[in-house]
């Protein structure tokens, strides 16, 4: 039973004290046994005395809005009062609080401490004063009560609604009805102390926060303010606006804001009282010179506070005009319309913040083609990790696994989708059988593709409508999480969201093939889409293609990649770099024919193709070859430079000596000793 809960958001020894005293006079009225009640007791004592009592264990929660309020005492006393004539024990330790907490709030310690003892089930009975103390609006205290209490078979009550679970006809319409109504109250209550506030401001009284410049004053013979002040008015400050002025003068002659910070600082110019650090700020400054109140035109209701429920906090929204209450004083004006306007000019063009870049950058093929790249040392089959876009500027990719990848490596994103345009557009090219294939795969879709792609379009509906209502319900997980969970509700979020985007595109492609009944392709036309998918990918990868052809390009490269490119990097010996190869499998039939606007299905993708995304030195390209033309065949190093030359390889003597030993050095061997022959040849080994 000894189970701890947080201190933060519990009742003091005080209110503890007391609610056990009013309940005690309250149960005695009521004609509970208290024989063997010790208010001294410990809660664990306390909870087995109620118990072999018979009486009900119950939690309460209280809470008010703002620091003038202090009605915890009243709450908690109506709360005991109704559990004594119920045959209900309130422990002290069962009290949570919050005070000074606006109701709209999610985030409060009470509340979630009130949260943890109605899950740890040792309480059968919530009682609350009003249900709006839980939350203002009537939808989530309506939520909290249903899936904290009735859901878990818990007990709730609002005592001073007459508000009770256990009349489940009538509970939800009644909580329902009350919570409409204090809505309506609050409504109500905010319009009759806005059109005060602004009878006050057409009087000239004090309504807000005075700027910088002005000070308040009192009105001789003024009624106080609801909290006893004496009421005020505002005026110039002559400090202050003398300093304003002189600012003004300096800036239009050409004074930076920096050095005007600077200056009003060093001179102890005064800042806004609700300033953090006691000083001046370059916005605050910046602000200061930009507000027309320096000018005598003051503005009532230009803003105005709005919570935010997905936040969790108050926010400022601009009024329209309309909205807005304006007046001129002459006596609070500052600066001339002349200065403010000619300053207000100047600080607009010297404005920093986020603006487009000088020259506009274009997106490049290797800019849209990173997820598709894929870490084969960090993958399983269940879950491909993939990479990332890393390195100075961004032109590289890694495994996001980083250091804890057995081999991690930064791999030059422009050089690995050169490498795999060029193998693709020789794949195409040296495919011989590739456009009558592409023909034969075209009349087979053609004859079956309008019940195939229905039974898609089906299924790919069904899964899209499953992903939607993922999707919904981790939102109102995100919404309703605390900051300890957030993250990975955000997580989760964002990879249901993801998966949905891509249903969605499955989706979109069924139909429009659908819309767009399959044509036979013939040879011709064949011939035309292979090339014109080769010349895509040859201009992509040299970087001329921008705008929407891009996006063409890759289109192109996802259809005959399969949108997965397996990167194998490879330590080499006696070496630090590394060297990476790319591996896939290449979909050539299908890629020609779902550029065509078809759905092809059922096509198995060719066999594996391995490329260098970055190469060995050419030492080591060519180690194996002069391997065997040294040991094999006999030959020199001149000759084997000369044969290497006719092969294709721009290579000397020396580049063969440097090979022939990198050779023995990569497979860790000794290297042989071999006599100088004066350029005869060698006997074969």
């Amino acid at each position: 039973m000894n189970k701890k809960f947080s201190e933060e958001g519990s009742a003091s020894e005080e209110l503890g004290r007391e609610a056990l005293r009013q309940w005690a006079l309250e149960a005695a009225i009521a004609g509970v046994d208290l024989e063997g009640f010790d208010p001294e007791a410990s809660h664990d004592d306390l909870m087995s005395w109620a118990l072999s009592k018979g009486l009900d264990i119950a939690c309460m929660y209280a809470r008010f809005s703002t620091q003038m309020q202090q009605s915890t005492g009243d709450q908690i006393r109506e709360c005991v009062i109704w559990a004594a004539r119920n045959k209900t024990f309130v422990p002290p330790y069962f009290i949570s609080i919050d005070e000074g907490e606006k109701g709209r709030k999610a985030r409060r310690a009470g509340l979630n401490r009130t949260r943890q003892i109605l899950k740890s089930l040792l309480a059968k009975t919530f009682l609350v004063y009003k249900a709006s103390r839980l939350f203002r609006q009537a939808g989530k205290g309506f939520a909290f009560i249903q899936d904290e209490c009735v859901d878990a078979g818990i007990r709730a009550v609002s005592v001073s609604q007459g508000i009770d679970t256990n009349d489940k006809k009538s509970w939800k319409l009644q909580l329902q009805i009350h919570g409409l109504m204090d809505d309506l109250l609050l409504d109500t209550i905010a319009d009759h102390v806005r059109s005060g506030q602004i009878g006050h401001f057409m009087q000239g009284h004090t309504t807000g926060a005075l700027g910088v410049g002005y000070r308040r004053k009192e009105v001789p013979g003024g009624r106080p303010t609801n909290r006893g002040l004496p009421r005020t008015e505002p005026e110039v400050d002559p400090e202050a606006a003398e300093l304003i002025r002189k600012h003004a003068a300096l800036h239009l002659e050409g004074m930076s804001i920096r050095e005007g910070v600077r200056r009003w600082n060093a001179a102890s110019g005064p800042c806004d009282p609700r300033s953090t650090t006691g000083k001046m700020t370059a916005t605050a400054y910046r602000r200061l010179f930009g507000n027309e109140r320096l000018t005598g035109r003051w503005e009532f209701g230009r803003k105005r506070n709005q919570f935010s429920t997905r936040r969790d906090y108050v926010t400022q929204i601009e009024q329209p005009d309309e909205e807005v209450v304006t007046r001129q004083v002459e006596d609070l004006r500052i600066l001339d319309d002349a200065t403010f306007y000619a300053l207000k000019q100047k600080f607009d063009d010297r404005k920093n913040g986020p603006r487009e870049p000088r020259d506009a950058k274009l997106a490049k093929l290797w800019d849209l083609t990173t997820s598709m790249f894929y870490c084969s040392h960090c993958s399983t089959p269940e879950k491909p990790i993939r990479f990332y876009m890393a390195g100075a500027n961004g032109v590289g990719m890694r495994c996001c696994n980083g250091d804890q990848c057995p081999h991690p490596s930064c791999v030059r994103r422009d050089e690995a989708v050169q490498a795999v345009c060029k193998s693709l557009a020789e794949l195409i090219a040296r495919d011989t059988d590739l456009v009558s294939d592409v023909v034969s795969r075209s009349r087979e879709i053609d004859a079956t593709a309008d019940d195939d792609v229905k039974a898609d379009i089906d299924v790919a509906q069904k899964k899209l409508r499953v992903l939607t209502n993922r999707v919904q319900a981790l939102f109102e997980l995100y919404e309703d999480s605390t900051n300890d969970d957030r993250r990975e509700a955000k997580s989760r979020l964002r990879s249901a969201q993801s998966e949905r985007g891509a249903a969605q595109a499955d989706l979109n492609r069924l139909q429009k093939s659908l819309e767009h009944s399959t044509a036979t392709l013939s040879a011709e036309d064949a011939r035309k889409t292979l090339a014109e998918m080769s010349m895509l990918l040859s201009d992509a990868s040299a970087g001329r293609l921008g705008g929407d052809a891009v996006y063409k390009a890759l289109n192109v490269f996802t259809l005959l990649t399969g949108g997965r490119i397996w990167v194998n990097v490879q330590p080499r010996p006696g070496r630090k770099q590394t060297v990476v190869r790319g591996e896939f499998r290449p979909c050539l039939v299908r890629a020609t024919t779902e550029f065509t606007g078809a759905v092809a299905r059922d096509d198995h993708p060719g066999e594996k193709v391995s490329i260098w995304l970055r190469q060995p030195p050419r030492i080591e390209l060519i180690a194996d070859r002069v391997h065997e033309l040294i040991d094999k065949e006999g030959l020199s190093h001149r000759d084997t430079a000369k044969q290497l030359q006719r092969e294709g390889h721009n290579v000397n003597s020396g580049n063969v000596w440097y090979s022939y030993r990198r050779w023995y050095e990569m497979q860790g061997l000794p290297l042989p000793k071999q006599p100088y022959n004066n350029g005869n040849k060698r006997d074969s080994a």
